[in-house]
């Protein structure tokens, strides 16, 4: 009797811990998949993107979609938009430019 509780004890330590490796081994990996991965997909911004950014222009769809949100303001319907390396204040309703901020 005492011998199976004893080997039963052993088989749970060894399922618990076979358990707690595949877990770790799982969180090793810290890329994203390549269907997912952003570096990759990214695309470049069009060329002349640069000449959109000025106060009361309306930016670009594409240009919208290639830019990373830093912030959002509900309250007043705007939106923090990052685009390399501007930061650009708009209308996120419209898309309109607020603001163009100094680089990083």
């Amino acid at each position: 009797m005492k011998f199976s509780a004893m080997i039963l004890s052993a088989s749970f330590s060894l399922v618990i811990l076979s358990t707690s490796f595949n877990t770790v081994a799982a969180d090793r990996g810290h890329f994203a998949p390549q269907s997912i991965d952003k570096t990759r997909s990214e695309k470049a911004l069009p060329d002349g993107w640069r000449n959109e950014l000025s106060k009361g222009e309306v930016l670009d769809y594409d240009v919208y979609k290639k830019g990373k949100v830093v912030y959002r303001d509900p309250s007043k319907g705007t939106v923090a938009l990052r685009l390399e390396n501007k930061v650009v204040r708009l209308v996120e309703s419209t898309r309109e430019i607020v603001d163009v901020l100094h680089p990083f």
